[in-house]
């Protein structure tokens, strides 16, 4: 069932002449330039916003030098956890080794409390990074700075708890070592925040 443009009464579902059985409008072409006008109007809105979502994403991710510094600042974290990160039984940790010993010998990871927070503090570290940097794409948003700081932060806490807790297991932190360059890169992360928003607040 449907109703025609020109008169609204309904016209059953299996009437396929081109008049209206009521009122005889065209039911094809009446009002034809009217409805390509409004059908114009919404592809120019729905272009419009598409542009608006891309700018913005552009102002967020590189529209100014706070801005590319930060999303840098999201996989800088990662590399500083090539340096040694911890110490195990003498042994030096890092994002590379702990990587070869769970494809060398996962059940000594997994069935190692200490060695599997180790892994979980280094996984962290990755998906904060991924995750920050896709939340950071909406930082033109209305709430973007506040969303922006609290997966940061989140991502921080996170990241430094399980250390700890790592630490508490068995595991020692090197000293001037990856994870205190992590925390103190991921803390700069914070900081770039404020400045992004700044520029795109005077833009």
């Amino acid at each position: 069932m449907s109703n025609c443009p020109k008169c609204d009464k309904k016209i059953g579902a299996f009437y396929f002449k081109q008049s209206c059985p009521h009122c005889g409008a065209n039911l094809m072409y009446y009002d034809f330039d009217n409805r390509l006008k409004e059908d114009a109007a919404k592809a120019e809105e729905e272009w419009a916003a598409v542009g608006k979502l891309t700018d913005g994403i552009k102002k967020s991710a590189i529209g100014s030098l706070p801005a590319i510094l930060r999303l840098l600042s999201f996989f800088v974290p990662v590399v500083a956890l090539l340096m040694p990160t911890f110490k195990f039984n003498e042994t030096n940790l890092t994002l590379v080794s702990i990587i070869k010993q769970v494809i060398s010998s996962s059940s000594d990871v997994f069935g190692n409390k200490a060695l599997l927070l180790c892994l979980i503090c280094f996984a962290l570290a990755i998906v904060f990074a991924l995750v920050n940097l896709v939340v950071s794409l909406f930082s033109y948003t209305k709430n973007g700075l506040i969303r922006n700081i609290v997966f940061s932060v989140a991502g921080i806490i996170a990241f430094a708890g399980v250390g700890i807790a790592a630490a508490a297991a068995g595991i020692t932190i090197c000293n001037f070592g990856g994870f205190y360059a992590a925390v103190v890169l991921m803390i700069i992360t914070v900081v770039l925040h404020f400045a992004v928003n700044k520029k795109i607040k005077a833009e």
